[in-house]
């Protein structure tokens, strides 16, 4: 016989039994904590998983821009995927190769470049398209009129300053239109203009800034100074 031990309570079937609309309200309660876990899973990949995706990319695509602007020769017509150009945001500490072609393929490598619009420092509109995530385009909405935009190339710096930014509905393509916001107008004056999902980590608006050449200065003459010193 086992003495000094207390036998567990004989538990009732019906204290197991649990009401329908208590089980219901439990297993919607789990439902949406597994939910909430996806999404939060979903909008970290969002924000660093593709980032440090098109962080390798760019690596490459920095090389292949070195490797052409150092080989003899004229420049090649832009080809889509490849880079055209580098541009740099100093407020936001950034620069990227920008390759030619907004599809999805070209973004995964960084900014890309719409087709059929200017060049760097042309009369124009030279637009560009990013990702709104960590790599690329997620701090666009820091930039106020008066920053500082340059676009190099191979020979050539162009120091754009911003005018203003708008958020706009995804079809309001007349933003990177050859005069900006004026389908049809004949461009006078050489513009940049950069476009991006809005709000972060959703794609139902297009955040939209807009800049204007300032000047430019030939690669011979250095550094621009609103770039600061080369780190």
């Amino acid at each position: 016989m086992i003495t000094g031990q207390t036998a567990l309570p004989y538990q009732q079937e019906d204290d197991l039994w649990e009401p329908p609309s208590r089980r219901l309200a439990r297993g919607a309660g789990e439902l949406m904590v597994t939910l909430g876990v996806i999404a939060l899973l979903f909008a970290l990949y969002a924000v660093y998983g593709k980032a440090w995706q098109i962080e390798a990319e760019q690596r490459l695509v920095e090389e292949r821009l070195d490797h052409a602007w150092a080989a003899a020769g004229e420049p090649a017509a832009p080809v889509p995927g490849q880079p055209l150009a580098r541009l740099h945001i100093p407020k936001l500490d950034r620069k990227w190769a920008v390759v030619e072609g907004v599809t999805s393929a070209d973004l995964s490598k960084g900014p890309g470049h719409y087709p059929k619009t200017a060049r760097p420092g042309e009369i124009g509109n030279m637009a560009v398209a990013g990702h709104r995530i960590m790599s690329v385009f997620w701090d666009l909405d820091r930039l106020k009129a008066g920053d500082v935009i340059v676009a190099e190339t191979r020979n050539a710096w162009f120091v754009y300053r911003v005018t203003e930014h708008r958020e706009v509905l995804p079809t309001a393509v007349e933003v990177v239109a050859p005069t900006p916001n004026q389908p049809g107008v004949p461009p006078e004056r050489a513009m940049l203009t950069l476009t991006t999902c809005n709000p972060k980590l959703q794609n139902w608006q297009r955040l939209v800034v807009f800049a204007e050449l300032a000047r430019s200065q030939a690669k011979s003459d250095g550094r621009p100074p609103e770039l600061g010193a080369k780190k």
